[in-house]
């Protein structure tokens, strides 16, 4: 065993599964007696939410998952013309996942990508979605890094640096609150919810001694029915603030944190107790948070000895040295004429980008396909509601620089979308802003060395004075290894100015 050896320990990331699994649920709804007869499916929302996750090994996810249905039909009323019916079900999914590691952090973001319906009579309403699980998965791994050798058994070694994001700890944790909040002030109040849309935005960190503060907003756009004459459908948007404090170990100055949120449960409902103003909104949001320090590692990256045999365990493994997250924004902008029938008034939209493909070809980025719009508006005429789609193709483009494809692994997401509508007669000026992530991993295959034995120097084969003749891929370094020799010596031997350029064919004096 060699006397010392002086090693750093790392905990890395090995690398990010990404992969987009598809899947159908069914159910029927029933309409409750409370409400009057369907009769006609202007629209159907459905939001889902994952709460929990369970890694079954042997290439399974199980996945359990509530969807909210937000449905709008039209009646034979006096007062409404349409009227909403908001249900919750739960499901549970097995995914079928070729290669997920059995140890990894698995992340599970669905995402409604279709949704068909229909009545089959007008007190039940039959619904298929086709839901894309957004499935991310990171492994990680312990790595011991060896930075230096006892010089009394002179090893020769090649030094590297690297950066290196070193992963001190990693925590789950759930923020849940059911709270009472009121409409704006001049909101008329609610009849009843036909559509309630939730995300986060505007969130942030703040450090403190051993505990990070992580807050946000769940902004809630919300769609609705009112006692009002002059304004019976109405849209408003709430901020309804989240915060948590959530204990970690050893925070210093060097902590730097990557911190993901997803909503897994949203509830909303007129709270009865109070007044029609007053909205009773329960959410669970649960915040991923991963706090690393970033280090500068000189290590060793080969080594020989000239005196001694060297046997040892090698384990080579392909890590994350650091990740880089930068997001670029695709603004959108298209007037279509005739969108919408004569006189008729828009009251809601939504844009589908689950069709949308970016792909990655050498350093450009190409983000194609169809996106739904989706609009909700009212013939002013019957005020009854109506629901139409139109795609809108896009193919753009941008440049990712500084990418080096040879030792960086590139992802590309879509996580977001802002969307401006506006309405002039039957035409719409259409403006979409889609936020694209960029994930860069640089990565880098090391060696894992352990239990050095060294052993005398079997000399047979090593000549005192060797003519080699440089091959295509040599380098200085493993010509010296084979021949138990040093860099250095070959290159005062051979008068070498720069040790790392030498040709193929040219003929090196080797002396050991």
């Amino acid at each position: 065993m060699l006397s010392k050896v002086e090693k750093k320990s790392l905990k890395l990331n090995k690398g990010v599964m990404n992969v987009v699994v598809n899947n159908y649920i069914e159910q029927d709804i029933i309409v409750p007696d409370t409400k009057p007869d369907a009769l006609k499916i202007v629209t159907v929302f459905a939001t889902p939410y994952v709460q929990g996750v369970e890694n079954m090994k042997n290439n399974k996810l199980k996945v359990t998952l509530k969807v909210n249905y937000f449905i709008i039909y039209n009646v034979s009323d006096e007062k409404f013309t349409s009227r909403g019916l908001y249900v919750t079900h739960d499901y549970t999914e097995v995914l079928e996942v070729k290669g997920i590691p059995e140890s990894a952090n698995i992340t599970v973001i669905p995402i409604c990508k279709n949704i068909v319906y229909a009545l089959p009579n007008e007190r039940k309403i039959s619904v298929k979605l086709e839901i894309a699980y957004h499935i991310f998965a990171k492994e990680t791994t312990e790595a011991e890094l060896i930075q230096q050798f006892d010089p009394e058994d002179e090893i020769e070694c090649k030094m590297c640096q690297g950066t290196f994001n070193n992963i001190k700890q990693m925590k789950r944790n759930i923020i849940a609150s059911k709270e009472d909040t009121m409409l704006p002030k001049d909101s008329p109040p609610v009849f009843e919810i036909l559509k309630a849309d939730a995300r986060i935005k505007n969130d942030e960190f703040k450090e403190s001694y051993n505990k990070i503060m992580v807050k946000g907003d769940i902004v809630l756009e919300l769609l609705y029915l009112s006692d009002s004459v002059e304004e019976p459908i109405n849209k408003v948007n709430m901020a309804i603030p989240f915060s948590s404090m959530i204990e970690l170990e050893n925070i210093n100055d060097r902590s730097r944190f990557n911190i993901d949120y997803q909503i897994q449960n949203f509830d909303v409902k007129v709270n009865p107790d109070l007044d029609a103003r007053t909205l009773s909104v329960g959410y669970e949001v649960e915040a991923n948070v991963t706090m690393y320090e970033e280090e500068d590692i000189e290590y060793v990256e080969d080594f020989y000895s000239q005196k001694k045999e060297l046997k040892y365990d090698e384990n080579r493994l392909e890590v994350v040295k650091k990740d880089i997250n930068t997001v670029k924004s695709l603004n959108v902008k298209e007037n279509i004429s005739q969108a919408l029938p004569e006189n008729t008034k828009l009251i809601d939209y939504n844009v589908d980008i689950s069709y949308l493909n970016p792909t990655i070809n050498q350093n450009n980025v190409n983000v194609s396909g169809n996106m739904k719009l989706n609009l909700l508006y009212q013939d002013q005429n019957t005020q009854e509601l109506e629901s139409k789609s139109l795609d809108i193709m896009i193919d753009e483009n941008f440049n990712l620089e500084s990418v080096d494809f040879n030792t960086q692994k590139v992802y590309v997401d879509i996580i977001g979308k802002d969307t401006n509508i506006t309405q002039s007669g039957s035409d719409i000026e259409v403006k979409i802003t889609l936020y694209v992530q960029i994930t860069v991993e640089d990565m880098a295959n090391i060696s894992i060395v352990g239990d050095i034995e060294g052993s005398s120097l079997d000399h047979s084969g090593l000549n005192s004075i060797n003519i080699y003749v440089v091959k295509s891929g040599d380098t200085l370094w493993n010509i010296a290894k084979k021949y138990k020799t040093s860099v250095d010596k070959i290159t005062k031997t051979n008068q070498i100015e720069n040790p790392d350029i030498i040709h193929v064919g040219e003929k090196l004096l080797i002396i050991r």
